[in-house]
């Protein structure tokens, strides 16, 4: 098993049902994984903001059966800055962090709000950050791609979620910096990919590691035709894409304590121990061996 090397167990094939749940584990378990990314909306864990206490104890009893460390992935659609339903997003991230401290992890990703940072939503994640706090968990933000042309948002520009950030400093608040994301991003938006991944390094708490080509999704395209055309978010095997991580692994990894979380489509599933390998030479390249 490799050290602080994991994978993420994708939401959409989970869709509710424990059973495929395991056996993503299973797999993890024999490619060599350590760590595993846990989504809770792929669990129906939580409802109307609230930890259902019988999922939670079959998924606690599931888990508890493997040698992994865990993180966990809030739902991708919960926005502290929503207008229609603010208490239940707020109650559903507060609900993610009592999850990940009840399965053990230390830390969850929040992909962020759609709109622009105001006040409110500032003032909404420094309470998630106490609350993150009391219960040991960093709440990690990630960074995400324009998702329709009329976002206003901090968290397409690395620099701007790094700002965010850092206008809250807690120390149970940190930056989760997705490679793919931000490759498309900086083409979208026209901002430097390396001056985007500077800017985030102090407060930097986690990563999601995977690749494409840089180049936006058409909307309405399919998956099956987003792979031959190179463009959206593919979730290739690293190395497999355009992403220059012979460039950016010297700038994080010397001195990078947290997880090297791969999220890899589940069709790339029989490329689970190439990946490992990519990774562990990449890691060891740079004098931060596992």
């Amino acid at each position: 098993m490799c050290e602080k090397i994991g994978i993420n167990a994708d939401s959409f094939t989970i869709n509710g049902d424990l059973r495929i749940l395991e056996g993503f584990l299973r797999t993890f378990a024999e490619a060599g994984f350590s760590h595993v990314e846990i989504p809770v909306h792929g669990l129906d864990c939580i409802v109307n903001g609230s930890l259902s206490p019988r999922r939670l104890s079959e998924t606690k009893s599931m888990l508890a059966g493997f040698p992994f460390s865990y993180t966990v992935h809030s739902p991708d659609r919960l926005d502290l800055a929503d207008a229609t339903y603010p208490a239940i997003h707020a109650a559903t991230l507060r609900s993610t962090i009592d999850f990940a401290s009840e399965i053990g992890a230390k830390l969850v990703v929040y992909h962020g709000s759609l709109c622009k940072a105001g006040n409110e939503e500032t003032e909404r994640l420094g309470k998630i950050a106490d609350h993150a706090a009391r219960r040991g968990v960093t709440v990690a933000v990630e960074n995400i791609f324009r998702q329709h042309a009329q976002e206003v948002s901090y968290r397409f520009d690395p620099r701007n979620l790094a700002a965010q950030i850092a206008t809250i400093n807690s120390p149970a608040l940190g930056i989760c910096f997705d490679f793919g994301h931000a490759f498309i991003s900086s083409n979208e938006e026209g901002f430097p990919y390396m001056d985007a991944f500077k800017a985030v390094l102090p407060r930097l708490a986690h990563v999601h590691i995977h690749d494409n080509f840089g180049k936006p999704a058409v909307p309405g395209t399919r998956p099956i035709d987003a792979m031959f055309l190179g463009i959206g978010d593919l979730h290739l095997v690293p190395g497999d894409g355009a992403i220059p991580y012979d460039t950016l692994f010297p700038l994080f990894s010397p001195a990078y304590k947290g997880v090297y979380m791969m999220e890899i489509h589940p069709r790339f599933g029989t490329e689970y121990r190439r990946a490992i390998e990519w990774m562990k030479k990449m890691i060891v390249r740079k004098g931060n061996g596992v």
